[in-house]
């Protein structure tokens, strides 16, 4: 995995809640077995809601120092403790790098919700699905791009979830999406 970009995205309607948001390349095998896989990212979710949250929240606990220590070495004004802060929140994320949120050419989305892959999950769940998320959710997409999503969170510690990724954990389980 190689960091390509960290930023400091404040929350649309409100920039008194920011998170910290970074990019990684990665081989398109890796991406694979991250996001796809039986064991990966999606696949804990599969298992059970709190399961995927106890993996997320693992994979953050091991990935932080990382990202924070890049995200201050290649950006002067990178506040150590804020980053910290939004990494280790609750909603703090990882996902594929969609199109609708490119904050600069080096993470410029690959995804989008017209992508379809040519692999698909079969799981007796998700393709079974008739919500839109499912359509998307039983794809396997080999791409490049993952991001790390902090918390949004303000100067009062005060962590901001949107009402519809309230129960992002339970929209994976269900559909494989959130």
């Amino acid at each position: 995995m190689t960091l390509v970009c960290f930023h400091r995205q404040p929350r649309t309607g409100d920039p008194s809640y920011s998170r910290a948001v970074f990019c990684a390349r990665v081989e398109p095998a890796l991406f694979d077995l991250f996001f796809n896989s039986r064991t990966g990212y999606r696949g804990t979710y599969f298992d059970a809601p709190q399961v995927g949250l106890n993996a997320n929240r693992l994979l953050f606990d091991e990935l932080s120092p990382t990202l924070v220590e890049w995200a201050v070495k290649h950006q002067k004004d990178a506040d150590r403790n804020w980053i910290v802060e939004s990494l280790s929140l609750p909603s703090a994320k990882a996902w594929l790098a969609e199109e609708t949120l490119s904050l600069c050419t080096k993470c410029l989305g690959e995804w989008s919700s017209s992508y379809v892959s040519e692999l698909k999950i079969a799981n007796a769940r998700w393709e079974v699905s008739k919500h839109t998320h499912a359509a998307w959710g039983s794809q396997a997409p080999k791409l490049t791009k993952l991001r790390f999503f902090g918390a949004f969170v303000n100067a009062e510690h005060q962590e901001w979830v949107a009402k519809h990724k309230a129960n992002r954990a339970a929209q994976i389980w269900e559909h494989g999406w959130s």
